[in-house]
């Protein structure tokens, strides 16, 4: 064998030692790719294989913030005082009267429990719920009202005889604060059943009567 064979066989041996070794089942160059001289690979790609594009994701839509609406402030609103109703002066109490005496207005009432028309000189502000507890009991407001037995008569269930002295009682008071014309409307009260006279007489007959309490024995009412 000459040298130049020689040679040539220790250099193809020398080549084949130096190479490295693939393990059985490891991945064809193709696969794993060409390792550079740092030890990293770089993938390779097979022929005849186009490789797909990677898709750009695209920037999704901002949402659009939802305009919040700036709460109102409600204007201060303030409380009106309800009008407190106040009393007649006595001018236009005598005045209101003095129609109520002839049956006007609310005189021509004669039914449910009411303030008392007549405010005169026997009328008493801390007796007029009492006023009201008896009309309530005795008839229900029913100023013309009349007892089974008829001897009793008008919203506060007065006899014939309490009537009459009542009519003859007020007949004073009545020529001073409205003069002769009035007083014969008193003396016609006398010849009218007491459930026939209006509101304002009946109420003004129960206050005579009742004389700030001193003739409150004329009505014995439980609860009032």
């Amino acid at each position: 064998m000459s040298k130049v064979k020689v040679v040539l066989i220790t250099a193809v041996l020398c080549l084949v030692i130096a190479g490295p070794a693939r393990a059985v089942g490891d991945p064809a160059p193709t696969q794993h790719g060409i390792t550079t001289a740092g030890g990293s690979q770089v993938p390779t790609v097979a022929q005849g294989v186009t490789p797909s594009p990677t898709p750009t994701q695209q920037p999704s839509a901002a949402a659009q913030p939802v305009a919040t609406p700036e709460p109102t402030a409600s204007p201060l609103v303030s409380p009106v005082a309800s009008p407190v109703a106040q009393p007649p002066d006595e001018t236009t109490q005598r005045a209101l009267e003095a129609g109520f005496a002839k049956g006007e207005g609310k005189a021509a009432d004669l039914h449910g429990v009411a303030d008392s028309l007549y405010k005169g000189k026997w009328f008493s502000a801390k007796a007029e719920n009492k006023r009201k507890c008896i009309v309530r009991k005795e008839t229900g407001g029913n100023y013309e009202s009349v007892s089974s037995g008829g001897d009793y008569r008008g919203a506060y269930q007065m006899s014939r005889p309490l009537a009459v002295g009542a009519a003859w009682m007020m007949q004073a008071e009545v020529k001073k604060e409205f003069g002769a014309e009035a007083v014969a409307t008193v003396e016609k009260l006398r010849d009218i059943p007491t459930q026939k006279w209006n509101r304002y007489w009946q109420d003004r007959a129960f206050w005579t009567i009742w004389r700030n309490g001193s003739g409150s024995d004329h009505w014995h009412v439980r609860g009032c």
